[in-house]
């Protein structure tokens, strides 16, 4: 049987939009729903698989010793179906954009170059779609761009809608792509609030500028999406696709909570945001998300530099002391701990390396915010640091390109170094004491005679069991220890 379309997923990871395992990513889906039959769904991982198998025919995902390859977890079916499906469809439509580097522990994106050369065997038709059409990807920090060359592709193709009410009806006919993927009772889905950035002039190095103006969807359009999603079996929710969820219909707090009271009403099992702009966040805003949402929500505050020199020349969204109120706002109202073990909301922090105007005293003016946070005793779910990537189009590539990162580059190390050790050690203690119970966790890859655990959610701490769990399964486990940036644990359950 031919196939009309097939959707390659090679995971996508934007300022404003996370779409990596074990997130759901809207890309798919919207792609989807332009069809009037159901695409076949395929992921670089099975890609990656066949090739694996062409050379080791005995491979297997995860072996009885020794790691998980993530790289091919994320397979959707037998080798000989994902070789059919490439040589018998009309049209493979490849979504692919990175623009936010980060580590992932249960899937690794797919790169421009590497998606090209698996597919030098197949004679299909390549379009190619997502993030990448603007500005390009990269999936490491501190390098230059993977841009598109139009002549490996027979089509490039930009998904573009003028208003929510022209995506709704393709948002929900292509809910159903779900069923094609791995793993889904074990799977958050990112569901978009808005688009483009409400600011009159965004951060020098941030990409959704480029791509939208601002708009914000409805309520209703926002709970008919997650209804329909819950119908096909989907429990857990983000809130994302938006540069600033308390931002939401200008920050109306009343149109805030017509929507998350609408949400909460269809009782999911995970209800989570992600994106706060710290000038955003106040007490009425922040009671809301803490009575509505589940527990262990994050809300992920691009601060970026603690430098207001830094600050000034790259338009951040905050001065220092904005932050710290920000922070003390979130850890004043969501820093009681919920029946899962996690804090029913509390704070995260981006510090983004590269940036212009920095200097080796910008790491200094970083890392003593940090410990004046530690020291004033307040609480931060996770602090990620990466270094830029200057992606076309931005203020960041005009202005400075990678002149701060190759000036800078060599004080990064010692920097993050310092930071693991002074601050997110004392950090993780305080969050999750010693005997802490964390409930419901999913055991993700294996290392050795280790399991690697993490709840559902929005930044969901990582857990190392000393047993090789069987994977895709829940399990309590009550903290034993701690290591950089994840916790040692016991199994309960």
């Amino acid at each position: 049987m031919i196939q009309d379309t097939t959707i390659l997923d090679c995971y996508t990871d934007e300022p404003a939009g996370l779409g990596v395992p074990p997130f759901v990513g809207v890309w798919p889906r919207y792609v989807a729903g332009l069809s009037e039959r159901e695409p076949t769904y395929l992921t670089i991982d099975d890609l990656r698989w066949i090739r694996y198998l062409e050379h080791r025919p005995d491979a297997v995902i995860d072996p009885p010793v020794g790691r998980t390859h993530i790289e091919a977890l994320n397979h959707t079916r037998k080798a000989e179906e994902i070789r059919h499906i490439l040589e018998t469809t009309e049209r493979l439509v490849i979504i692919a954009g990175v623009q936010t580097p980060g580590k992932y522990l249960s899937a690794r994106p797919g790169t421009l170059r590497e998606v090209n050369k698996l597919l030098t065997s197949f004679a299909v038709r390549k379009v190619l779609t997502g993030p990448v059409l603007t500005a390009g990807t990269q999936v490491r920090g501190g390098v230059r761009p993977q841009l598109p060359q139009a002549e490996d592709y027979e089509e490039l193709r930009p998904f573009v809608f003028d208003s929510y009410e022209e995506l709704q009806p393709f948002a929900l006919r292509g809910a159903t792509l779900i069923g094609q993927m791995p793993n889904m009772p074990n799977r958050i889905a990112e569901i978009e609030t808005g688009r483009g950035c409400p600011r009159e002039k965004g951060c020098s190095f941030c990409t959704e500028p480029l791509k939208h103006a601002v708009q914000w969807r409805t309520a209703r359009h926002i709970t008919e999406e997650v209804r329909t999603l819950m119908d096909l079996g989907v429990r857990a929710f983000r809130l994302g696709k938006q540069s600033c969820i308390y931002s939401y219909e200008g920050g109306d707090p009343q149109k805030i909570e017509a929507m998350l009271s609408a949400l909460a009403m269809l009782k999911p099992a995970v209800l989570h945001i992600d994106n706060a702009n710290p000038a955003m966040v106040d007490e009425r805003r922040t009671e809301l998300f803490v009575r509505y949402l589940t527990p262990g929500s994050t809300a992920a505050m691009g601060i970026e530099s603690f430098d207001p020199q830094v600050t000034r020349a790259n338009n951040l969204n905050c001065p220092y002391e904005m932050a710290f109120e920000a922070i003390r706002t979130i850890n004043r109202i969501g820093g009681v701990r919920g029946e899962n073990g996690c804090h029913a909301l509390l704070p995260g922090i981006n510090i983004l390396l590269g940036l212009a105007e920095e200097t080796a005293q910008t790491l200094d003016r970083n890392l003593a915010a940090l410990q004046q946070i530690v020291d004033e005793g307040l609480l931060v779910r996770r602090i990620n640091i990466r270094q830029v990537v200057p992606f076309p189009g931005t203020a960041l590539y005009e202005q400075a390109g990678q002149r701060y990162l190759r000036r800078n580059r060599r004080y990064y190390r010692a920097f993050i170094d310092e930071v693991r050790e002074e601050i997110d050690r004392p950090m993780l203690e305080r969050l999750f004491p010693i005997g802490t119970v964390l409930k419901d966790l999913c055991s993700e890859v294996h290392n050795g005679g280790t399991t690697f655990l993490r709840q559902i959610g929005s930044y969901p701490i990582l857990v190392a069991v000393a047993e090789r769990l069987p994977l895709g399964e829940r399990f309590d486990a009550r903290v034993t220890g701690y290591m950089r940036r994840s916790l040692t644990a016991e199994r309960v359950r």
